[in-house]
C-alpha cells in the first residue's frame, strides 16, 4: 500500500471543514491508502470507486463491521438496532436486496414523483414566503429542512406535525452513522430506532385498514406480490427513505444555494438562463457531495491497478473525492455549471444508486429556481459555514442570510 509521509486523518474537525486539500493529497499520492489506525482502505480515484459500486465481491453490508469486535452480551444488547439496520436495502447485497429495491423503486420512480410536482412547489412558495419577509434568515432551518421534511412525510403519509419528531430520530442515525461511534451514542441510536419502529407499525396498521394514496400504501400493495417483504422490512426500509430522504436532500439544497451564492458569476449565469438549473444541480453534486463516502466490506480479494485489497477489510468509498478526480472531469475543484457532470458518484452507482434520486433533483430544482427569482440579492452572514460534524456528510449546521431586496413569486 502507499508509504505516506504523513498519515490522513478523515475525522479531525479541520478535515470536517474543508476535505479537499486532504481529497486532493490522497488522489495525487494515495489512489488506494490503508488506514492501518482505523483498518480501512480509504478509495478515492473515481474508475476505482464506480468499479467498486460494481463488485459484488465488495458488500454493502455494513452491520456486521459494526459488531465484529463486541462480545455476546453486547451483540445482545444491541440487536434491535443491528437487526433494523440490516433490513435496510442500502446495506444488504442480492438476492435479499434485490426485492426490496425493486419494490421502493417502483414507489419512488419518476413518474410517481412527476405527480407531486405542484404539491412541491406549494410548499416551496409557502416557505419562501416567510423568508422575504424576514430582514434575515437561517437557509438551512428556514428553507433546506422543512421542504423535504414535508415532501418525505406526505410521501409516506406522515402527519406534518410529526415532522420535528422524524428530524429527531433522523439527526441520531445520521450522527450514529457518520461519527465515532461511542457507548452513549449506541444507545441513543437504539432507543430512537426502536420508537421510530413503533410509530411506523401504527402507521402501517392504519394503512392496511384504511389505505390512501402515499408510498406506505404502495408498497403495502407490492407487498402481497413479494411475500418475502416483510413488515419488519417495510418499517425498516420506511426508516430508511425518512432519514436518507430527509437527511441527503437538506444537504444537497444548502450546499447548492451556499455554492452558487460563493460563485456570484454562476449565480447570474443561471439567473439569466433558468435552462441551465438541471446541469447547475448535476455540478453541485459533484463539487460540494451531500454524501461524501459509503463503506463496503471486501468478501474476496479485489484487484484494482497494482494493489489488493484482503477479504474481511473494509472500505470506504470516498465519493466526495471521487467527484473531484482530474480523470473524471477537468480543473475538477472549479465550480462551474456550463459543464457535463451527470457522471458524478454522488448518488452511488449500479445496484445501490439512490432510489430517491428523482426526488431530491426534483426538490431541488423547485427549490433553485424560486430562491433565485425570489431572492435575488440574498447574502451570506457567515463567509466561513458552519460544517456539522459527520463524516459521512457534507453539512451545514446553519446557513445565515441577509434578504436586502426579495421580488415576489
Amino acid at each position: 500500500m502507499s508509504e505516506l509521509s504523513q498519515a490522513f486523518d478523515l475525522s479531525s474537525p479541520e478535515f470536517v471543514a474543508n476535505p479537499y486539500p486532504t481529497y486532493e493529497r490522497l488522489l495525487a499520492d494515495a489512489p488506494i491508502y490503508w488506514c492501518e489506525e482505523r483498518e480501512f482502505y480509504y478509495v478515492s480515484h473515481q474508475p476505482y470507486v464506480k468499479a467498486l459500486f460494481l463488485d459484488p465481491r465488495a458488500s454493502s453490508d455494513r452491520v456486521k463491521p459494526m459488531v465484529a469486535n463486541l462480545n455476546d452480551m453486547q451483540r445482545q444488547a444491541v440487536e434491535p438496532l443491528t437487526s433494523t439496520l440490516s433490513k435496510w436495502m442500502l446495506f444488504q447485497d442480492p438476492p435479499e436486496h434485490t426485492p426490496i429495491r425493486k419494490l421502493v423503486n417502483q414507489a419512488l420512480s419518476a413518474k410517481v414523483i412527476s405527480t407531486m410536482q405542484a404539491d412541491i412547489q406549494s410548499i416551496v412558495d409557502e416557505l419562501i414566503d416567510d423568508i422575504v419577509n424576514a430582514d434575515e434568515c437561517d437557509l438551512i432551518a428556514d428553507f433546506a429542512y422543512p421542504l423535504p421534511a414535508i415532501v418525505i412525510a406526505l410521501i409516506l403519509g406522515v402527519p406534518v406535525e410529526d415532522r420535528d419528531k422524524i428530524k429527531a430520530w433522523s439527526t441520531t442515525i445520521a450522527q450514529f452513522l457518520g461519527a465515532k461511534t461511542d457507548l452513549s451514542m449506541v444507545a441513543k441510536a437504539q432507543q430512537d430506532i426502536l420508537a421510530a419502529k413503533a410509530y411506523f407499525a401504527t402507521l402501517l396498521q392504519q394503512e392496511r385498514s384504511s389505505p390512501r394514496d402515499n408510498v406506505m400504501s404502495q408498497m403495502l400493495a407490492l407487498q402481497g406480490r413479494q411475500p418475502s417483504f416483510t413488515d419488519e422490512h417495510l418499517i425498516a426500509n420506511c426508516i430508511l427513505l425518512i432519514f436518507a430522504g430527509h437527511e441527503t436532500t437538506t444537504n444537497l439544497i444548502g450546499n447548492a444555494w451556499l455554492t452558487l451564492l460563493q460563485h456570484p458569476e454562476q449565480l447570474a449565469a443561471l439567473r439569466a438562463d433558468p435552462r441551465l438549473v438541471d446541469a447547475a444541480i448535476e455540478e453541485c453534486l459533484r463539487y460540494e457531495s451531500p454524501v461524501q463516502r459509503m463503506g463496503r466490506l471486501v468478501k474476496e480479494p479485489i484487484t484494482l491497478g497494482d494493489e489488493i485489497l484482503l477479504p474481511g477489510k473494509r472500505v470506504l468509498l470516498l465519493m466526495g473525492a471521487a467527484n473531484r478526480d482530474g480523470a473524471f472531469v477537468d480543473d475538477p475543484n472549479r465550480f462551474n455549471i456550463h459543464r457535463s457532470a451527470s457522471r458524478h458518484l454522488a448518488f452511488g452507482h449500479g445496484i445501490h444508486l439512490c432510489s430517491g434520486a428523482a426526488l431530491a433533483r426534483l426538490e431541488t430544482k423547485l427549490a433553485l429556481l424560486s430562491l433565485c427569482q425570489r431572492l435575488e440579492r440574498s447574502e451570506l452572514l457567515d463567509s466561513q459555514p458552519q460544517w456539522t460534524y459527520n463524516l459521512g456528510m457534507r453539512a451545514m449546521e446553519r446557513c445565515p442570510l441577509k434578504n436586502s431586496g426579495s421580488t415576489g413569486p
